[in-house]
């Protein structure tokens, strides 16, 4: 099946999502924002503690459903003296239902920095060897 991916995630929020089975994520990193914003409630993820620049044909990583999402804008300000500096730092939660505990990348659609990842996946039995 075709999934948009989550990349880079830490194996020990993976984990606590295997476990708990429902878990809350706040992604701030550029790659994944956009695979979010794509993502409806209702659709599957592949999530991986594989970073995107390393996806190959055999990572395997999970599929979770998208339960609820939120995208948010923050404004920081710094001060240094008699300087103000104002940015706006933009992050997205994503809730998340675990759906299948293992799964392995059968090809990879990477559209480039700032787009979208796409990827076919397979479900790995127990019983199949490496």
């Amino acid at each position: 099946m075709r999934h948009l991916a989550l990349t880079g995630i830490s194996k020990e929020s993976i984990d606590d999502l295997v476990t708990k089975r429902v878990r809350t994520f706040e992604l701030r990193s550029a790659h994944n924002i956009p695979i979010v914003f794509e993502a409806h409630v209702g659709d599957e993820l592949f999530v991986t503690d594989t970073s995107r620049h390393d996806l190959a044909i055999g990572t395997t990583g999970i599929l979770a459903r998208v339960r609820d999402k939120t995208i948010s804008m923050h404004k920081v300000s710094h001060r240094i003296g008699d300087f103000y500096e104002e940015r706006e730092l933009m992050s997205a939660r994503v809730q998340l239902e675990l759906r299948e505990h293992t799964c392995r990348l059968r090809a990879v659609e990477d559209e480039g920095p700032g787009k979208l990842l796409a990827v076919e996946t397979a479900e790995v039995c127990h019983y199949e060897g490496r």
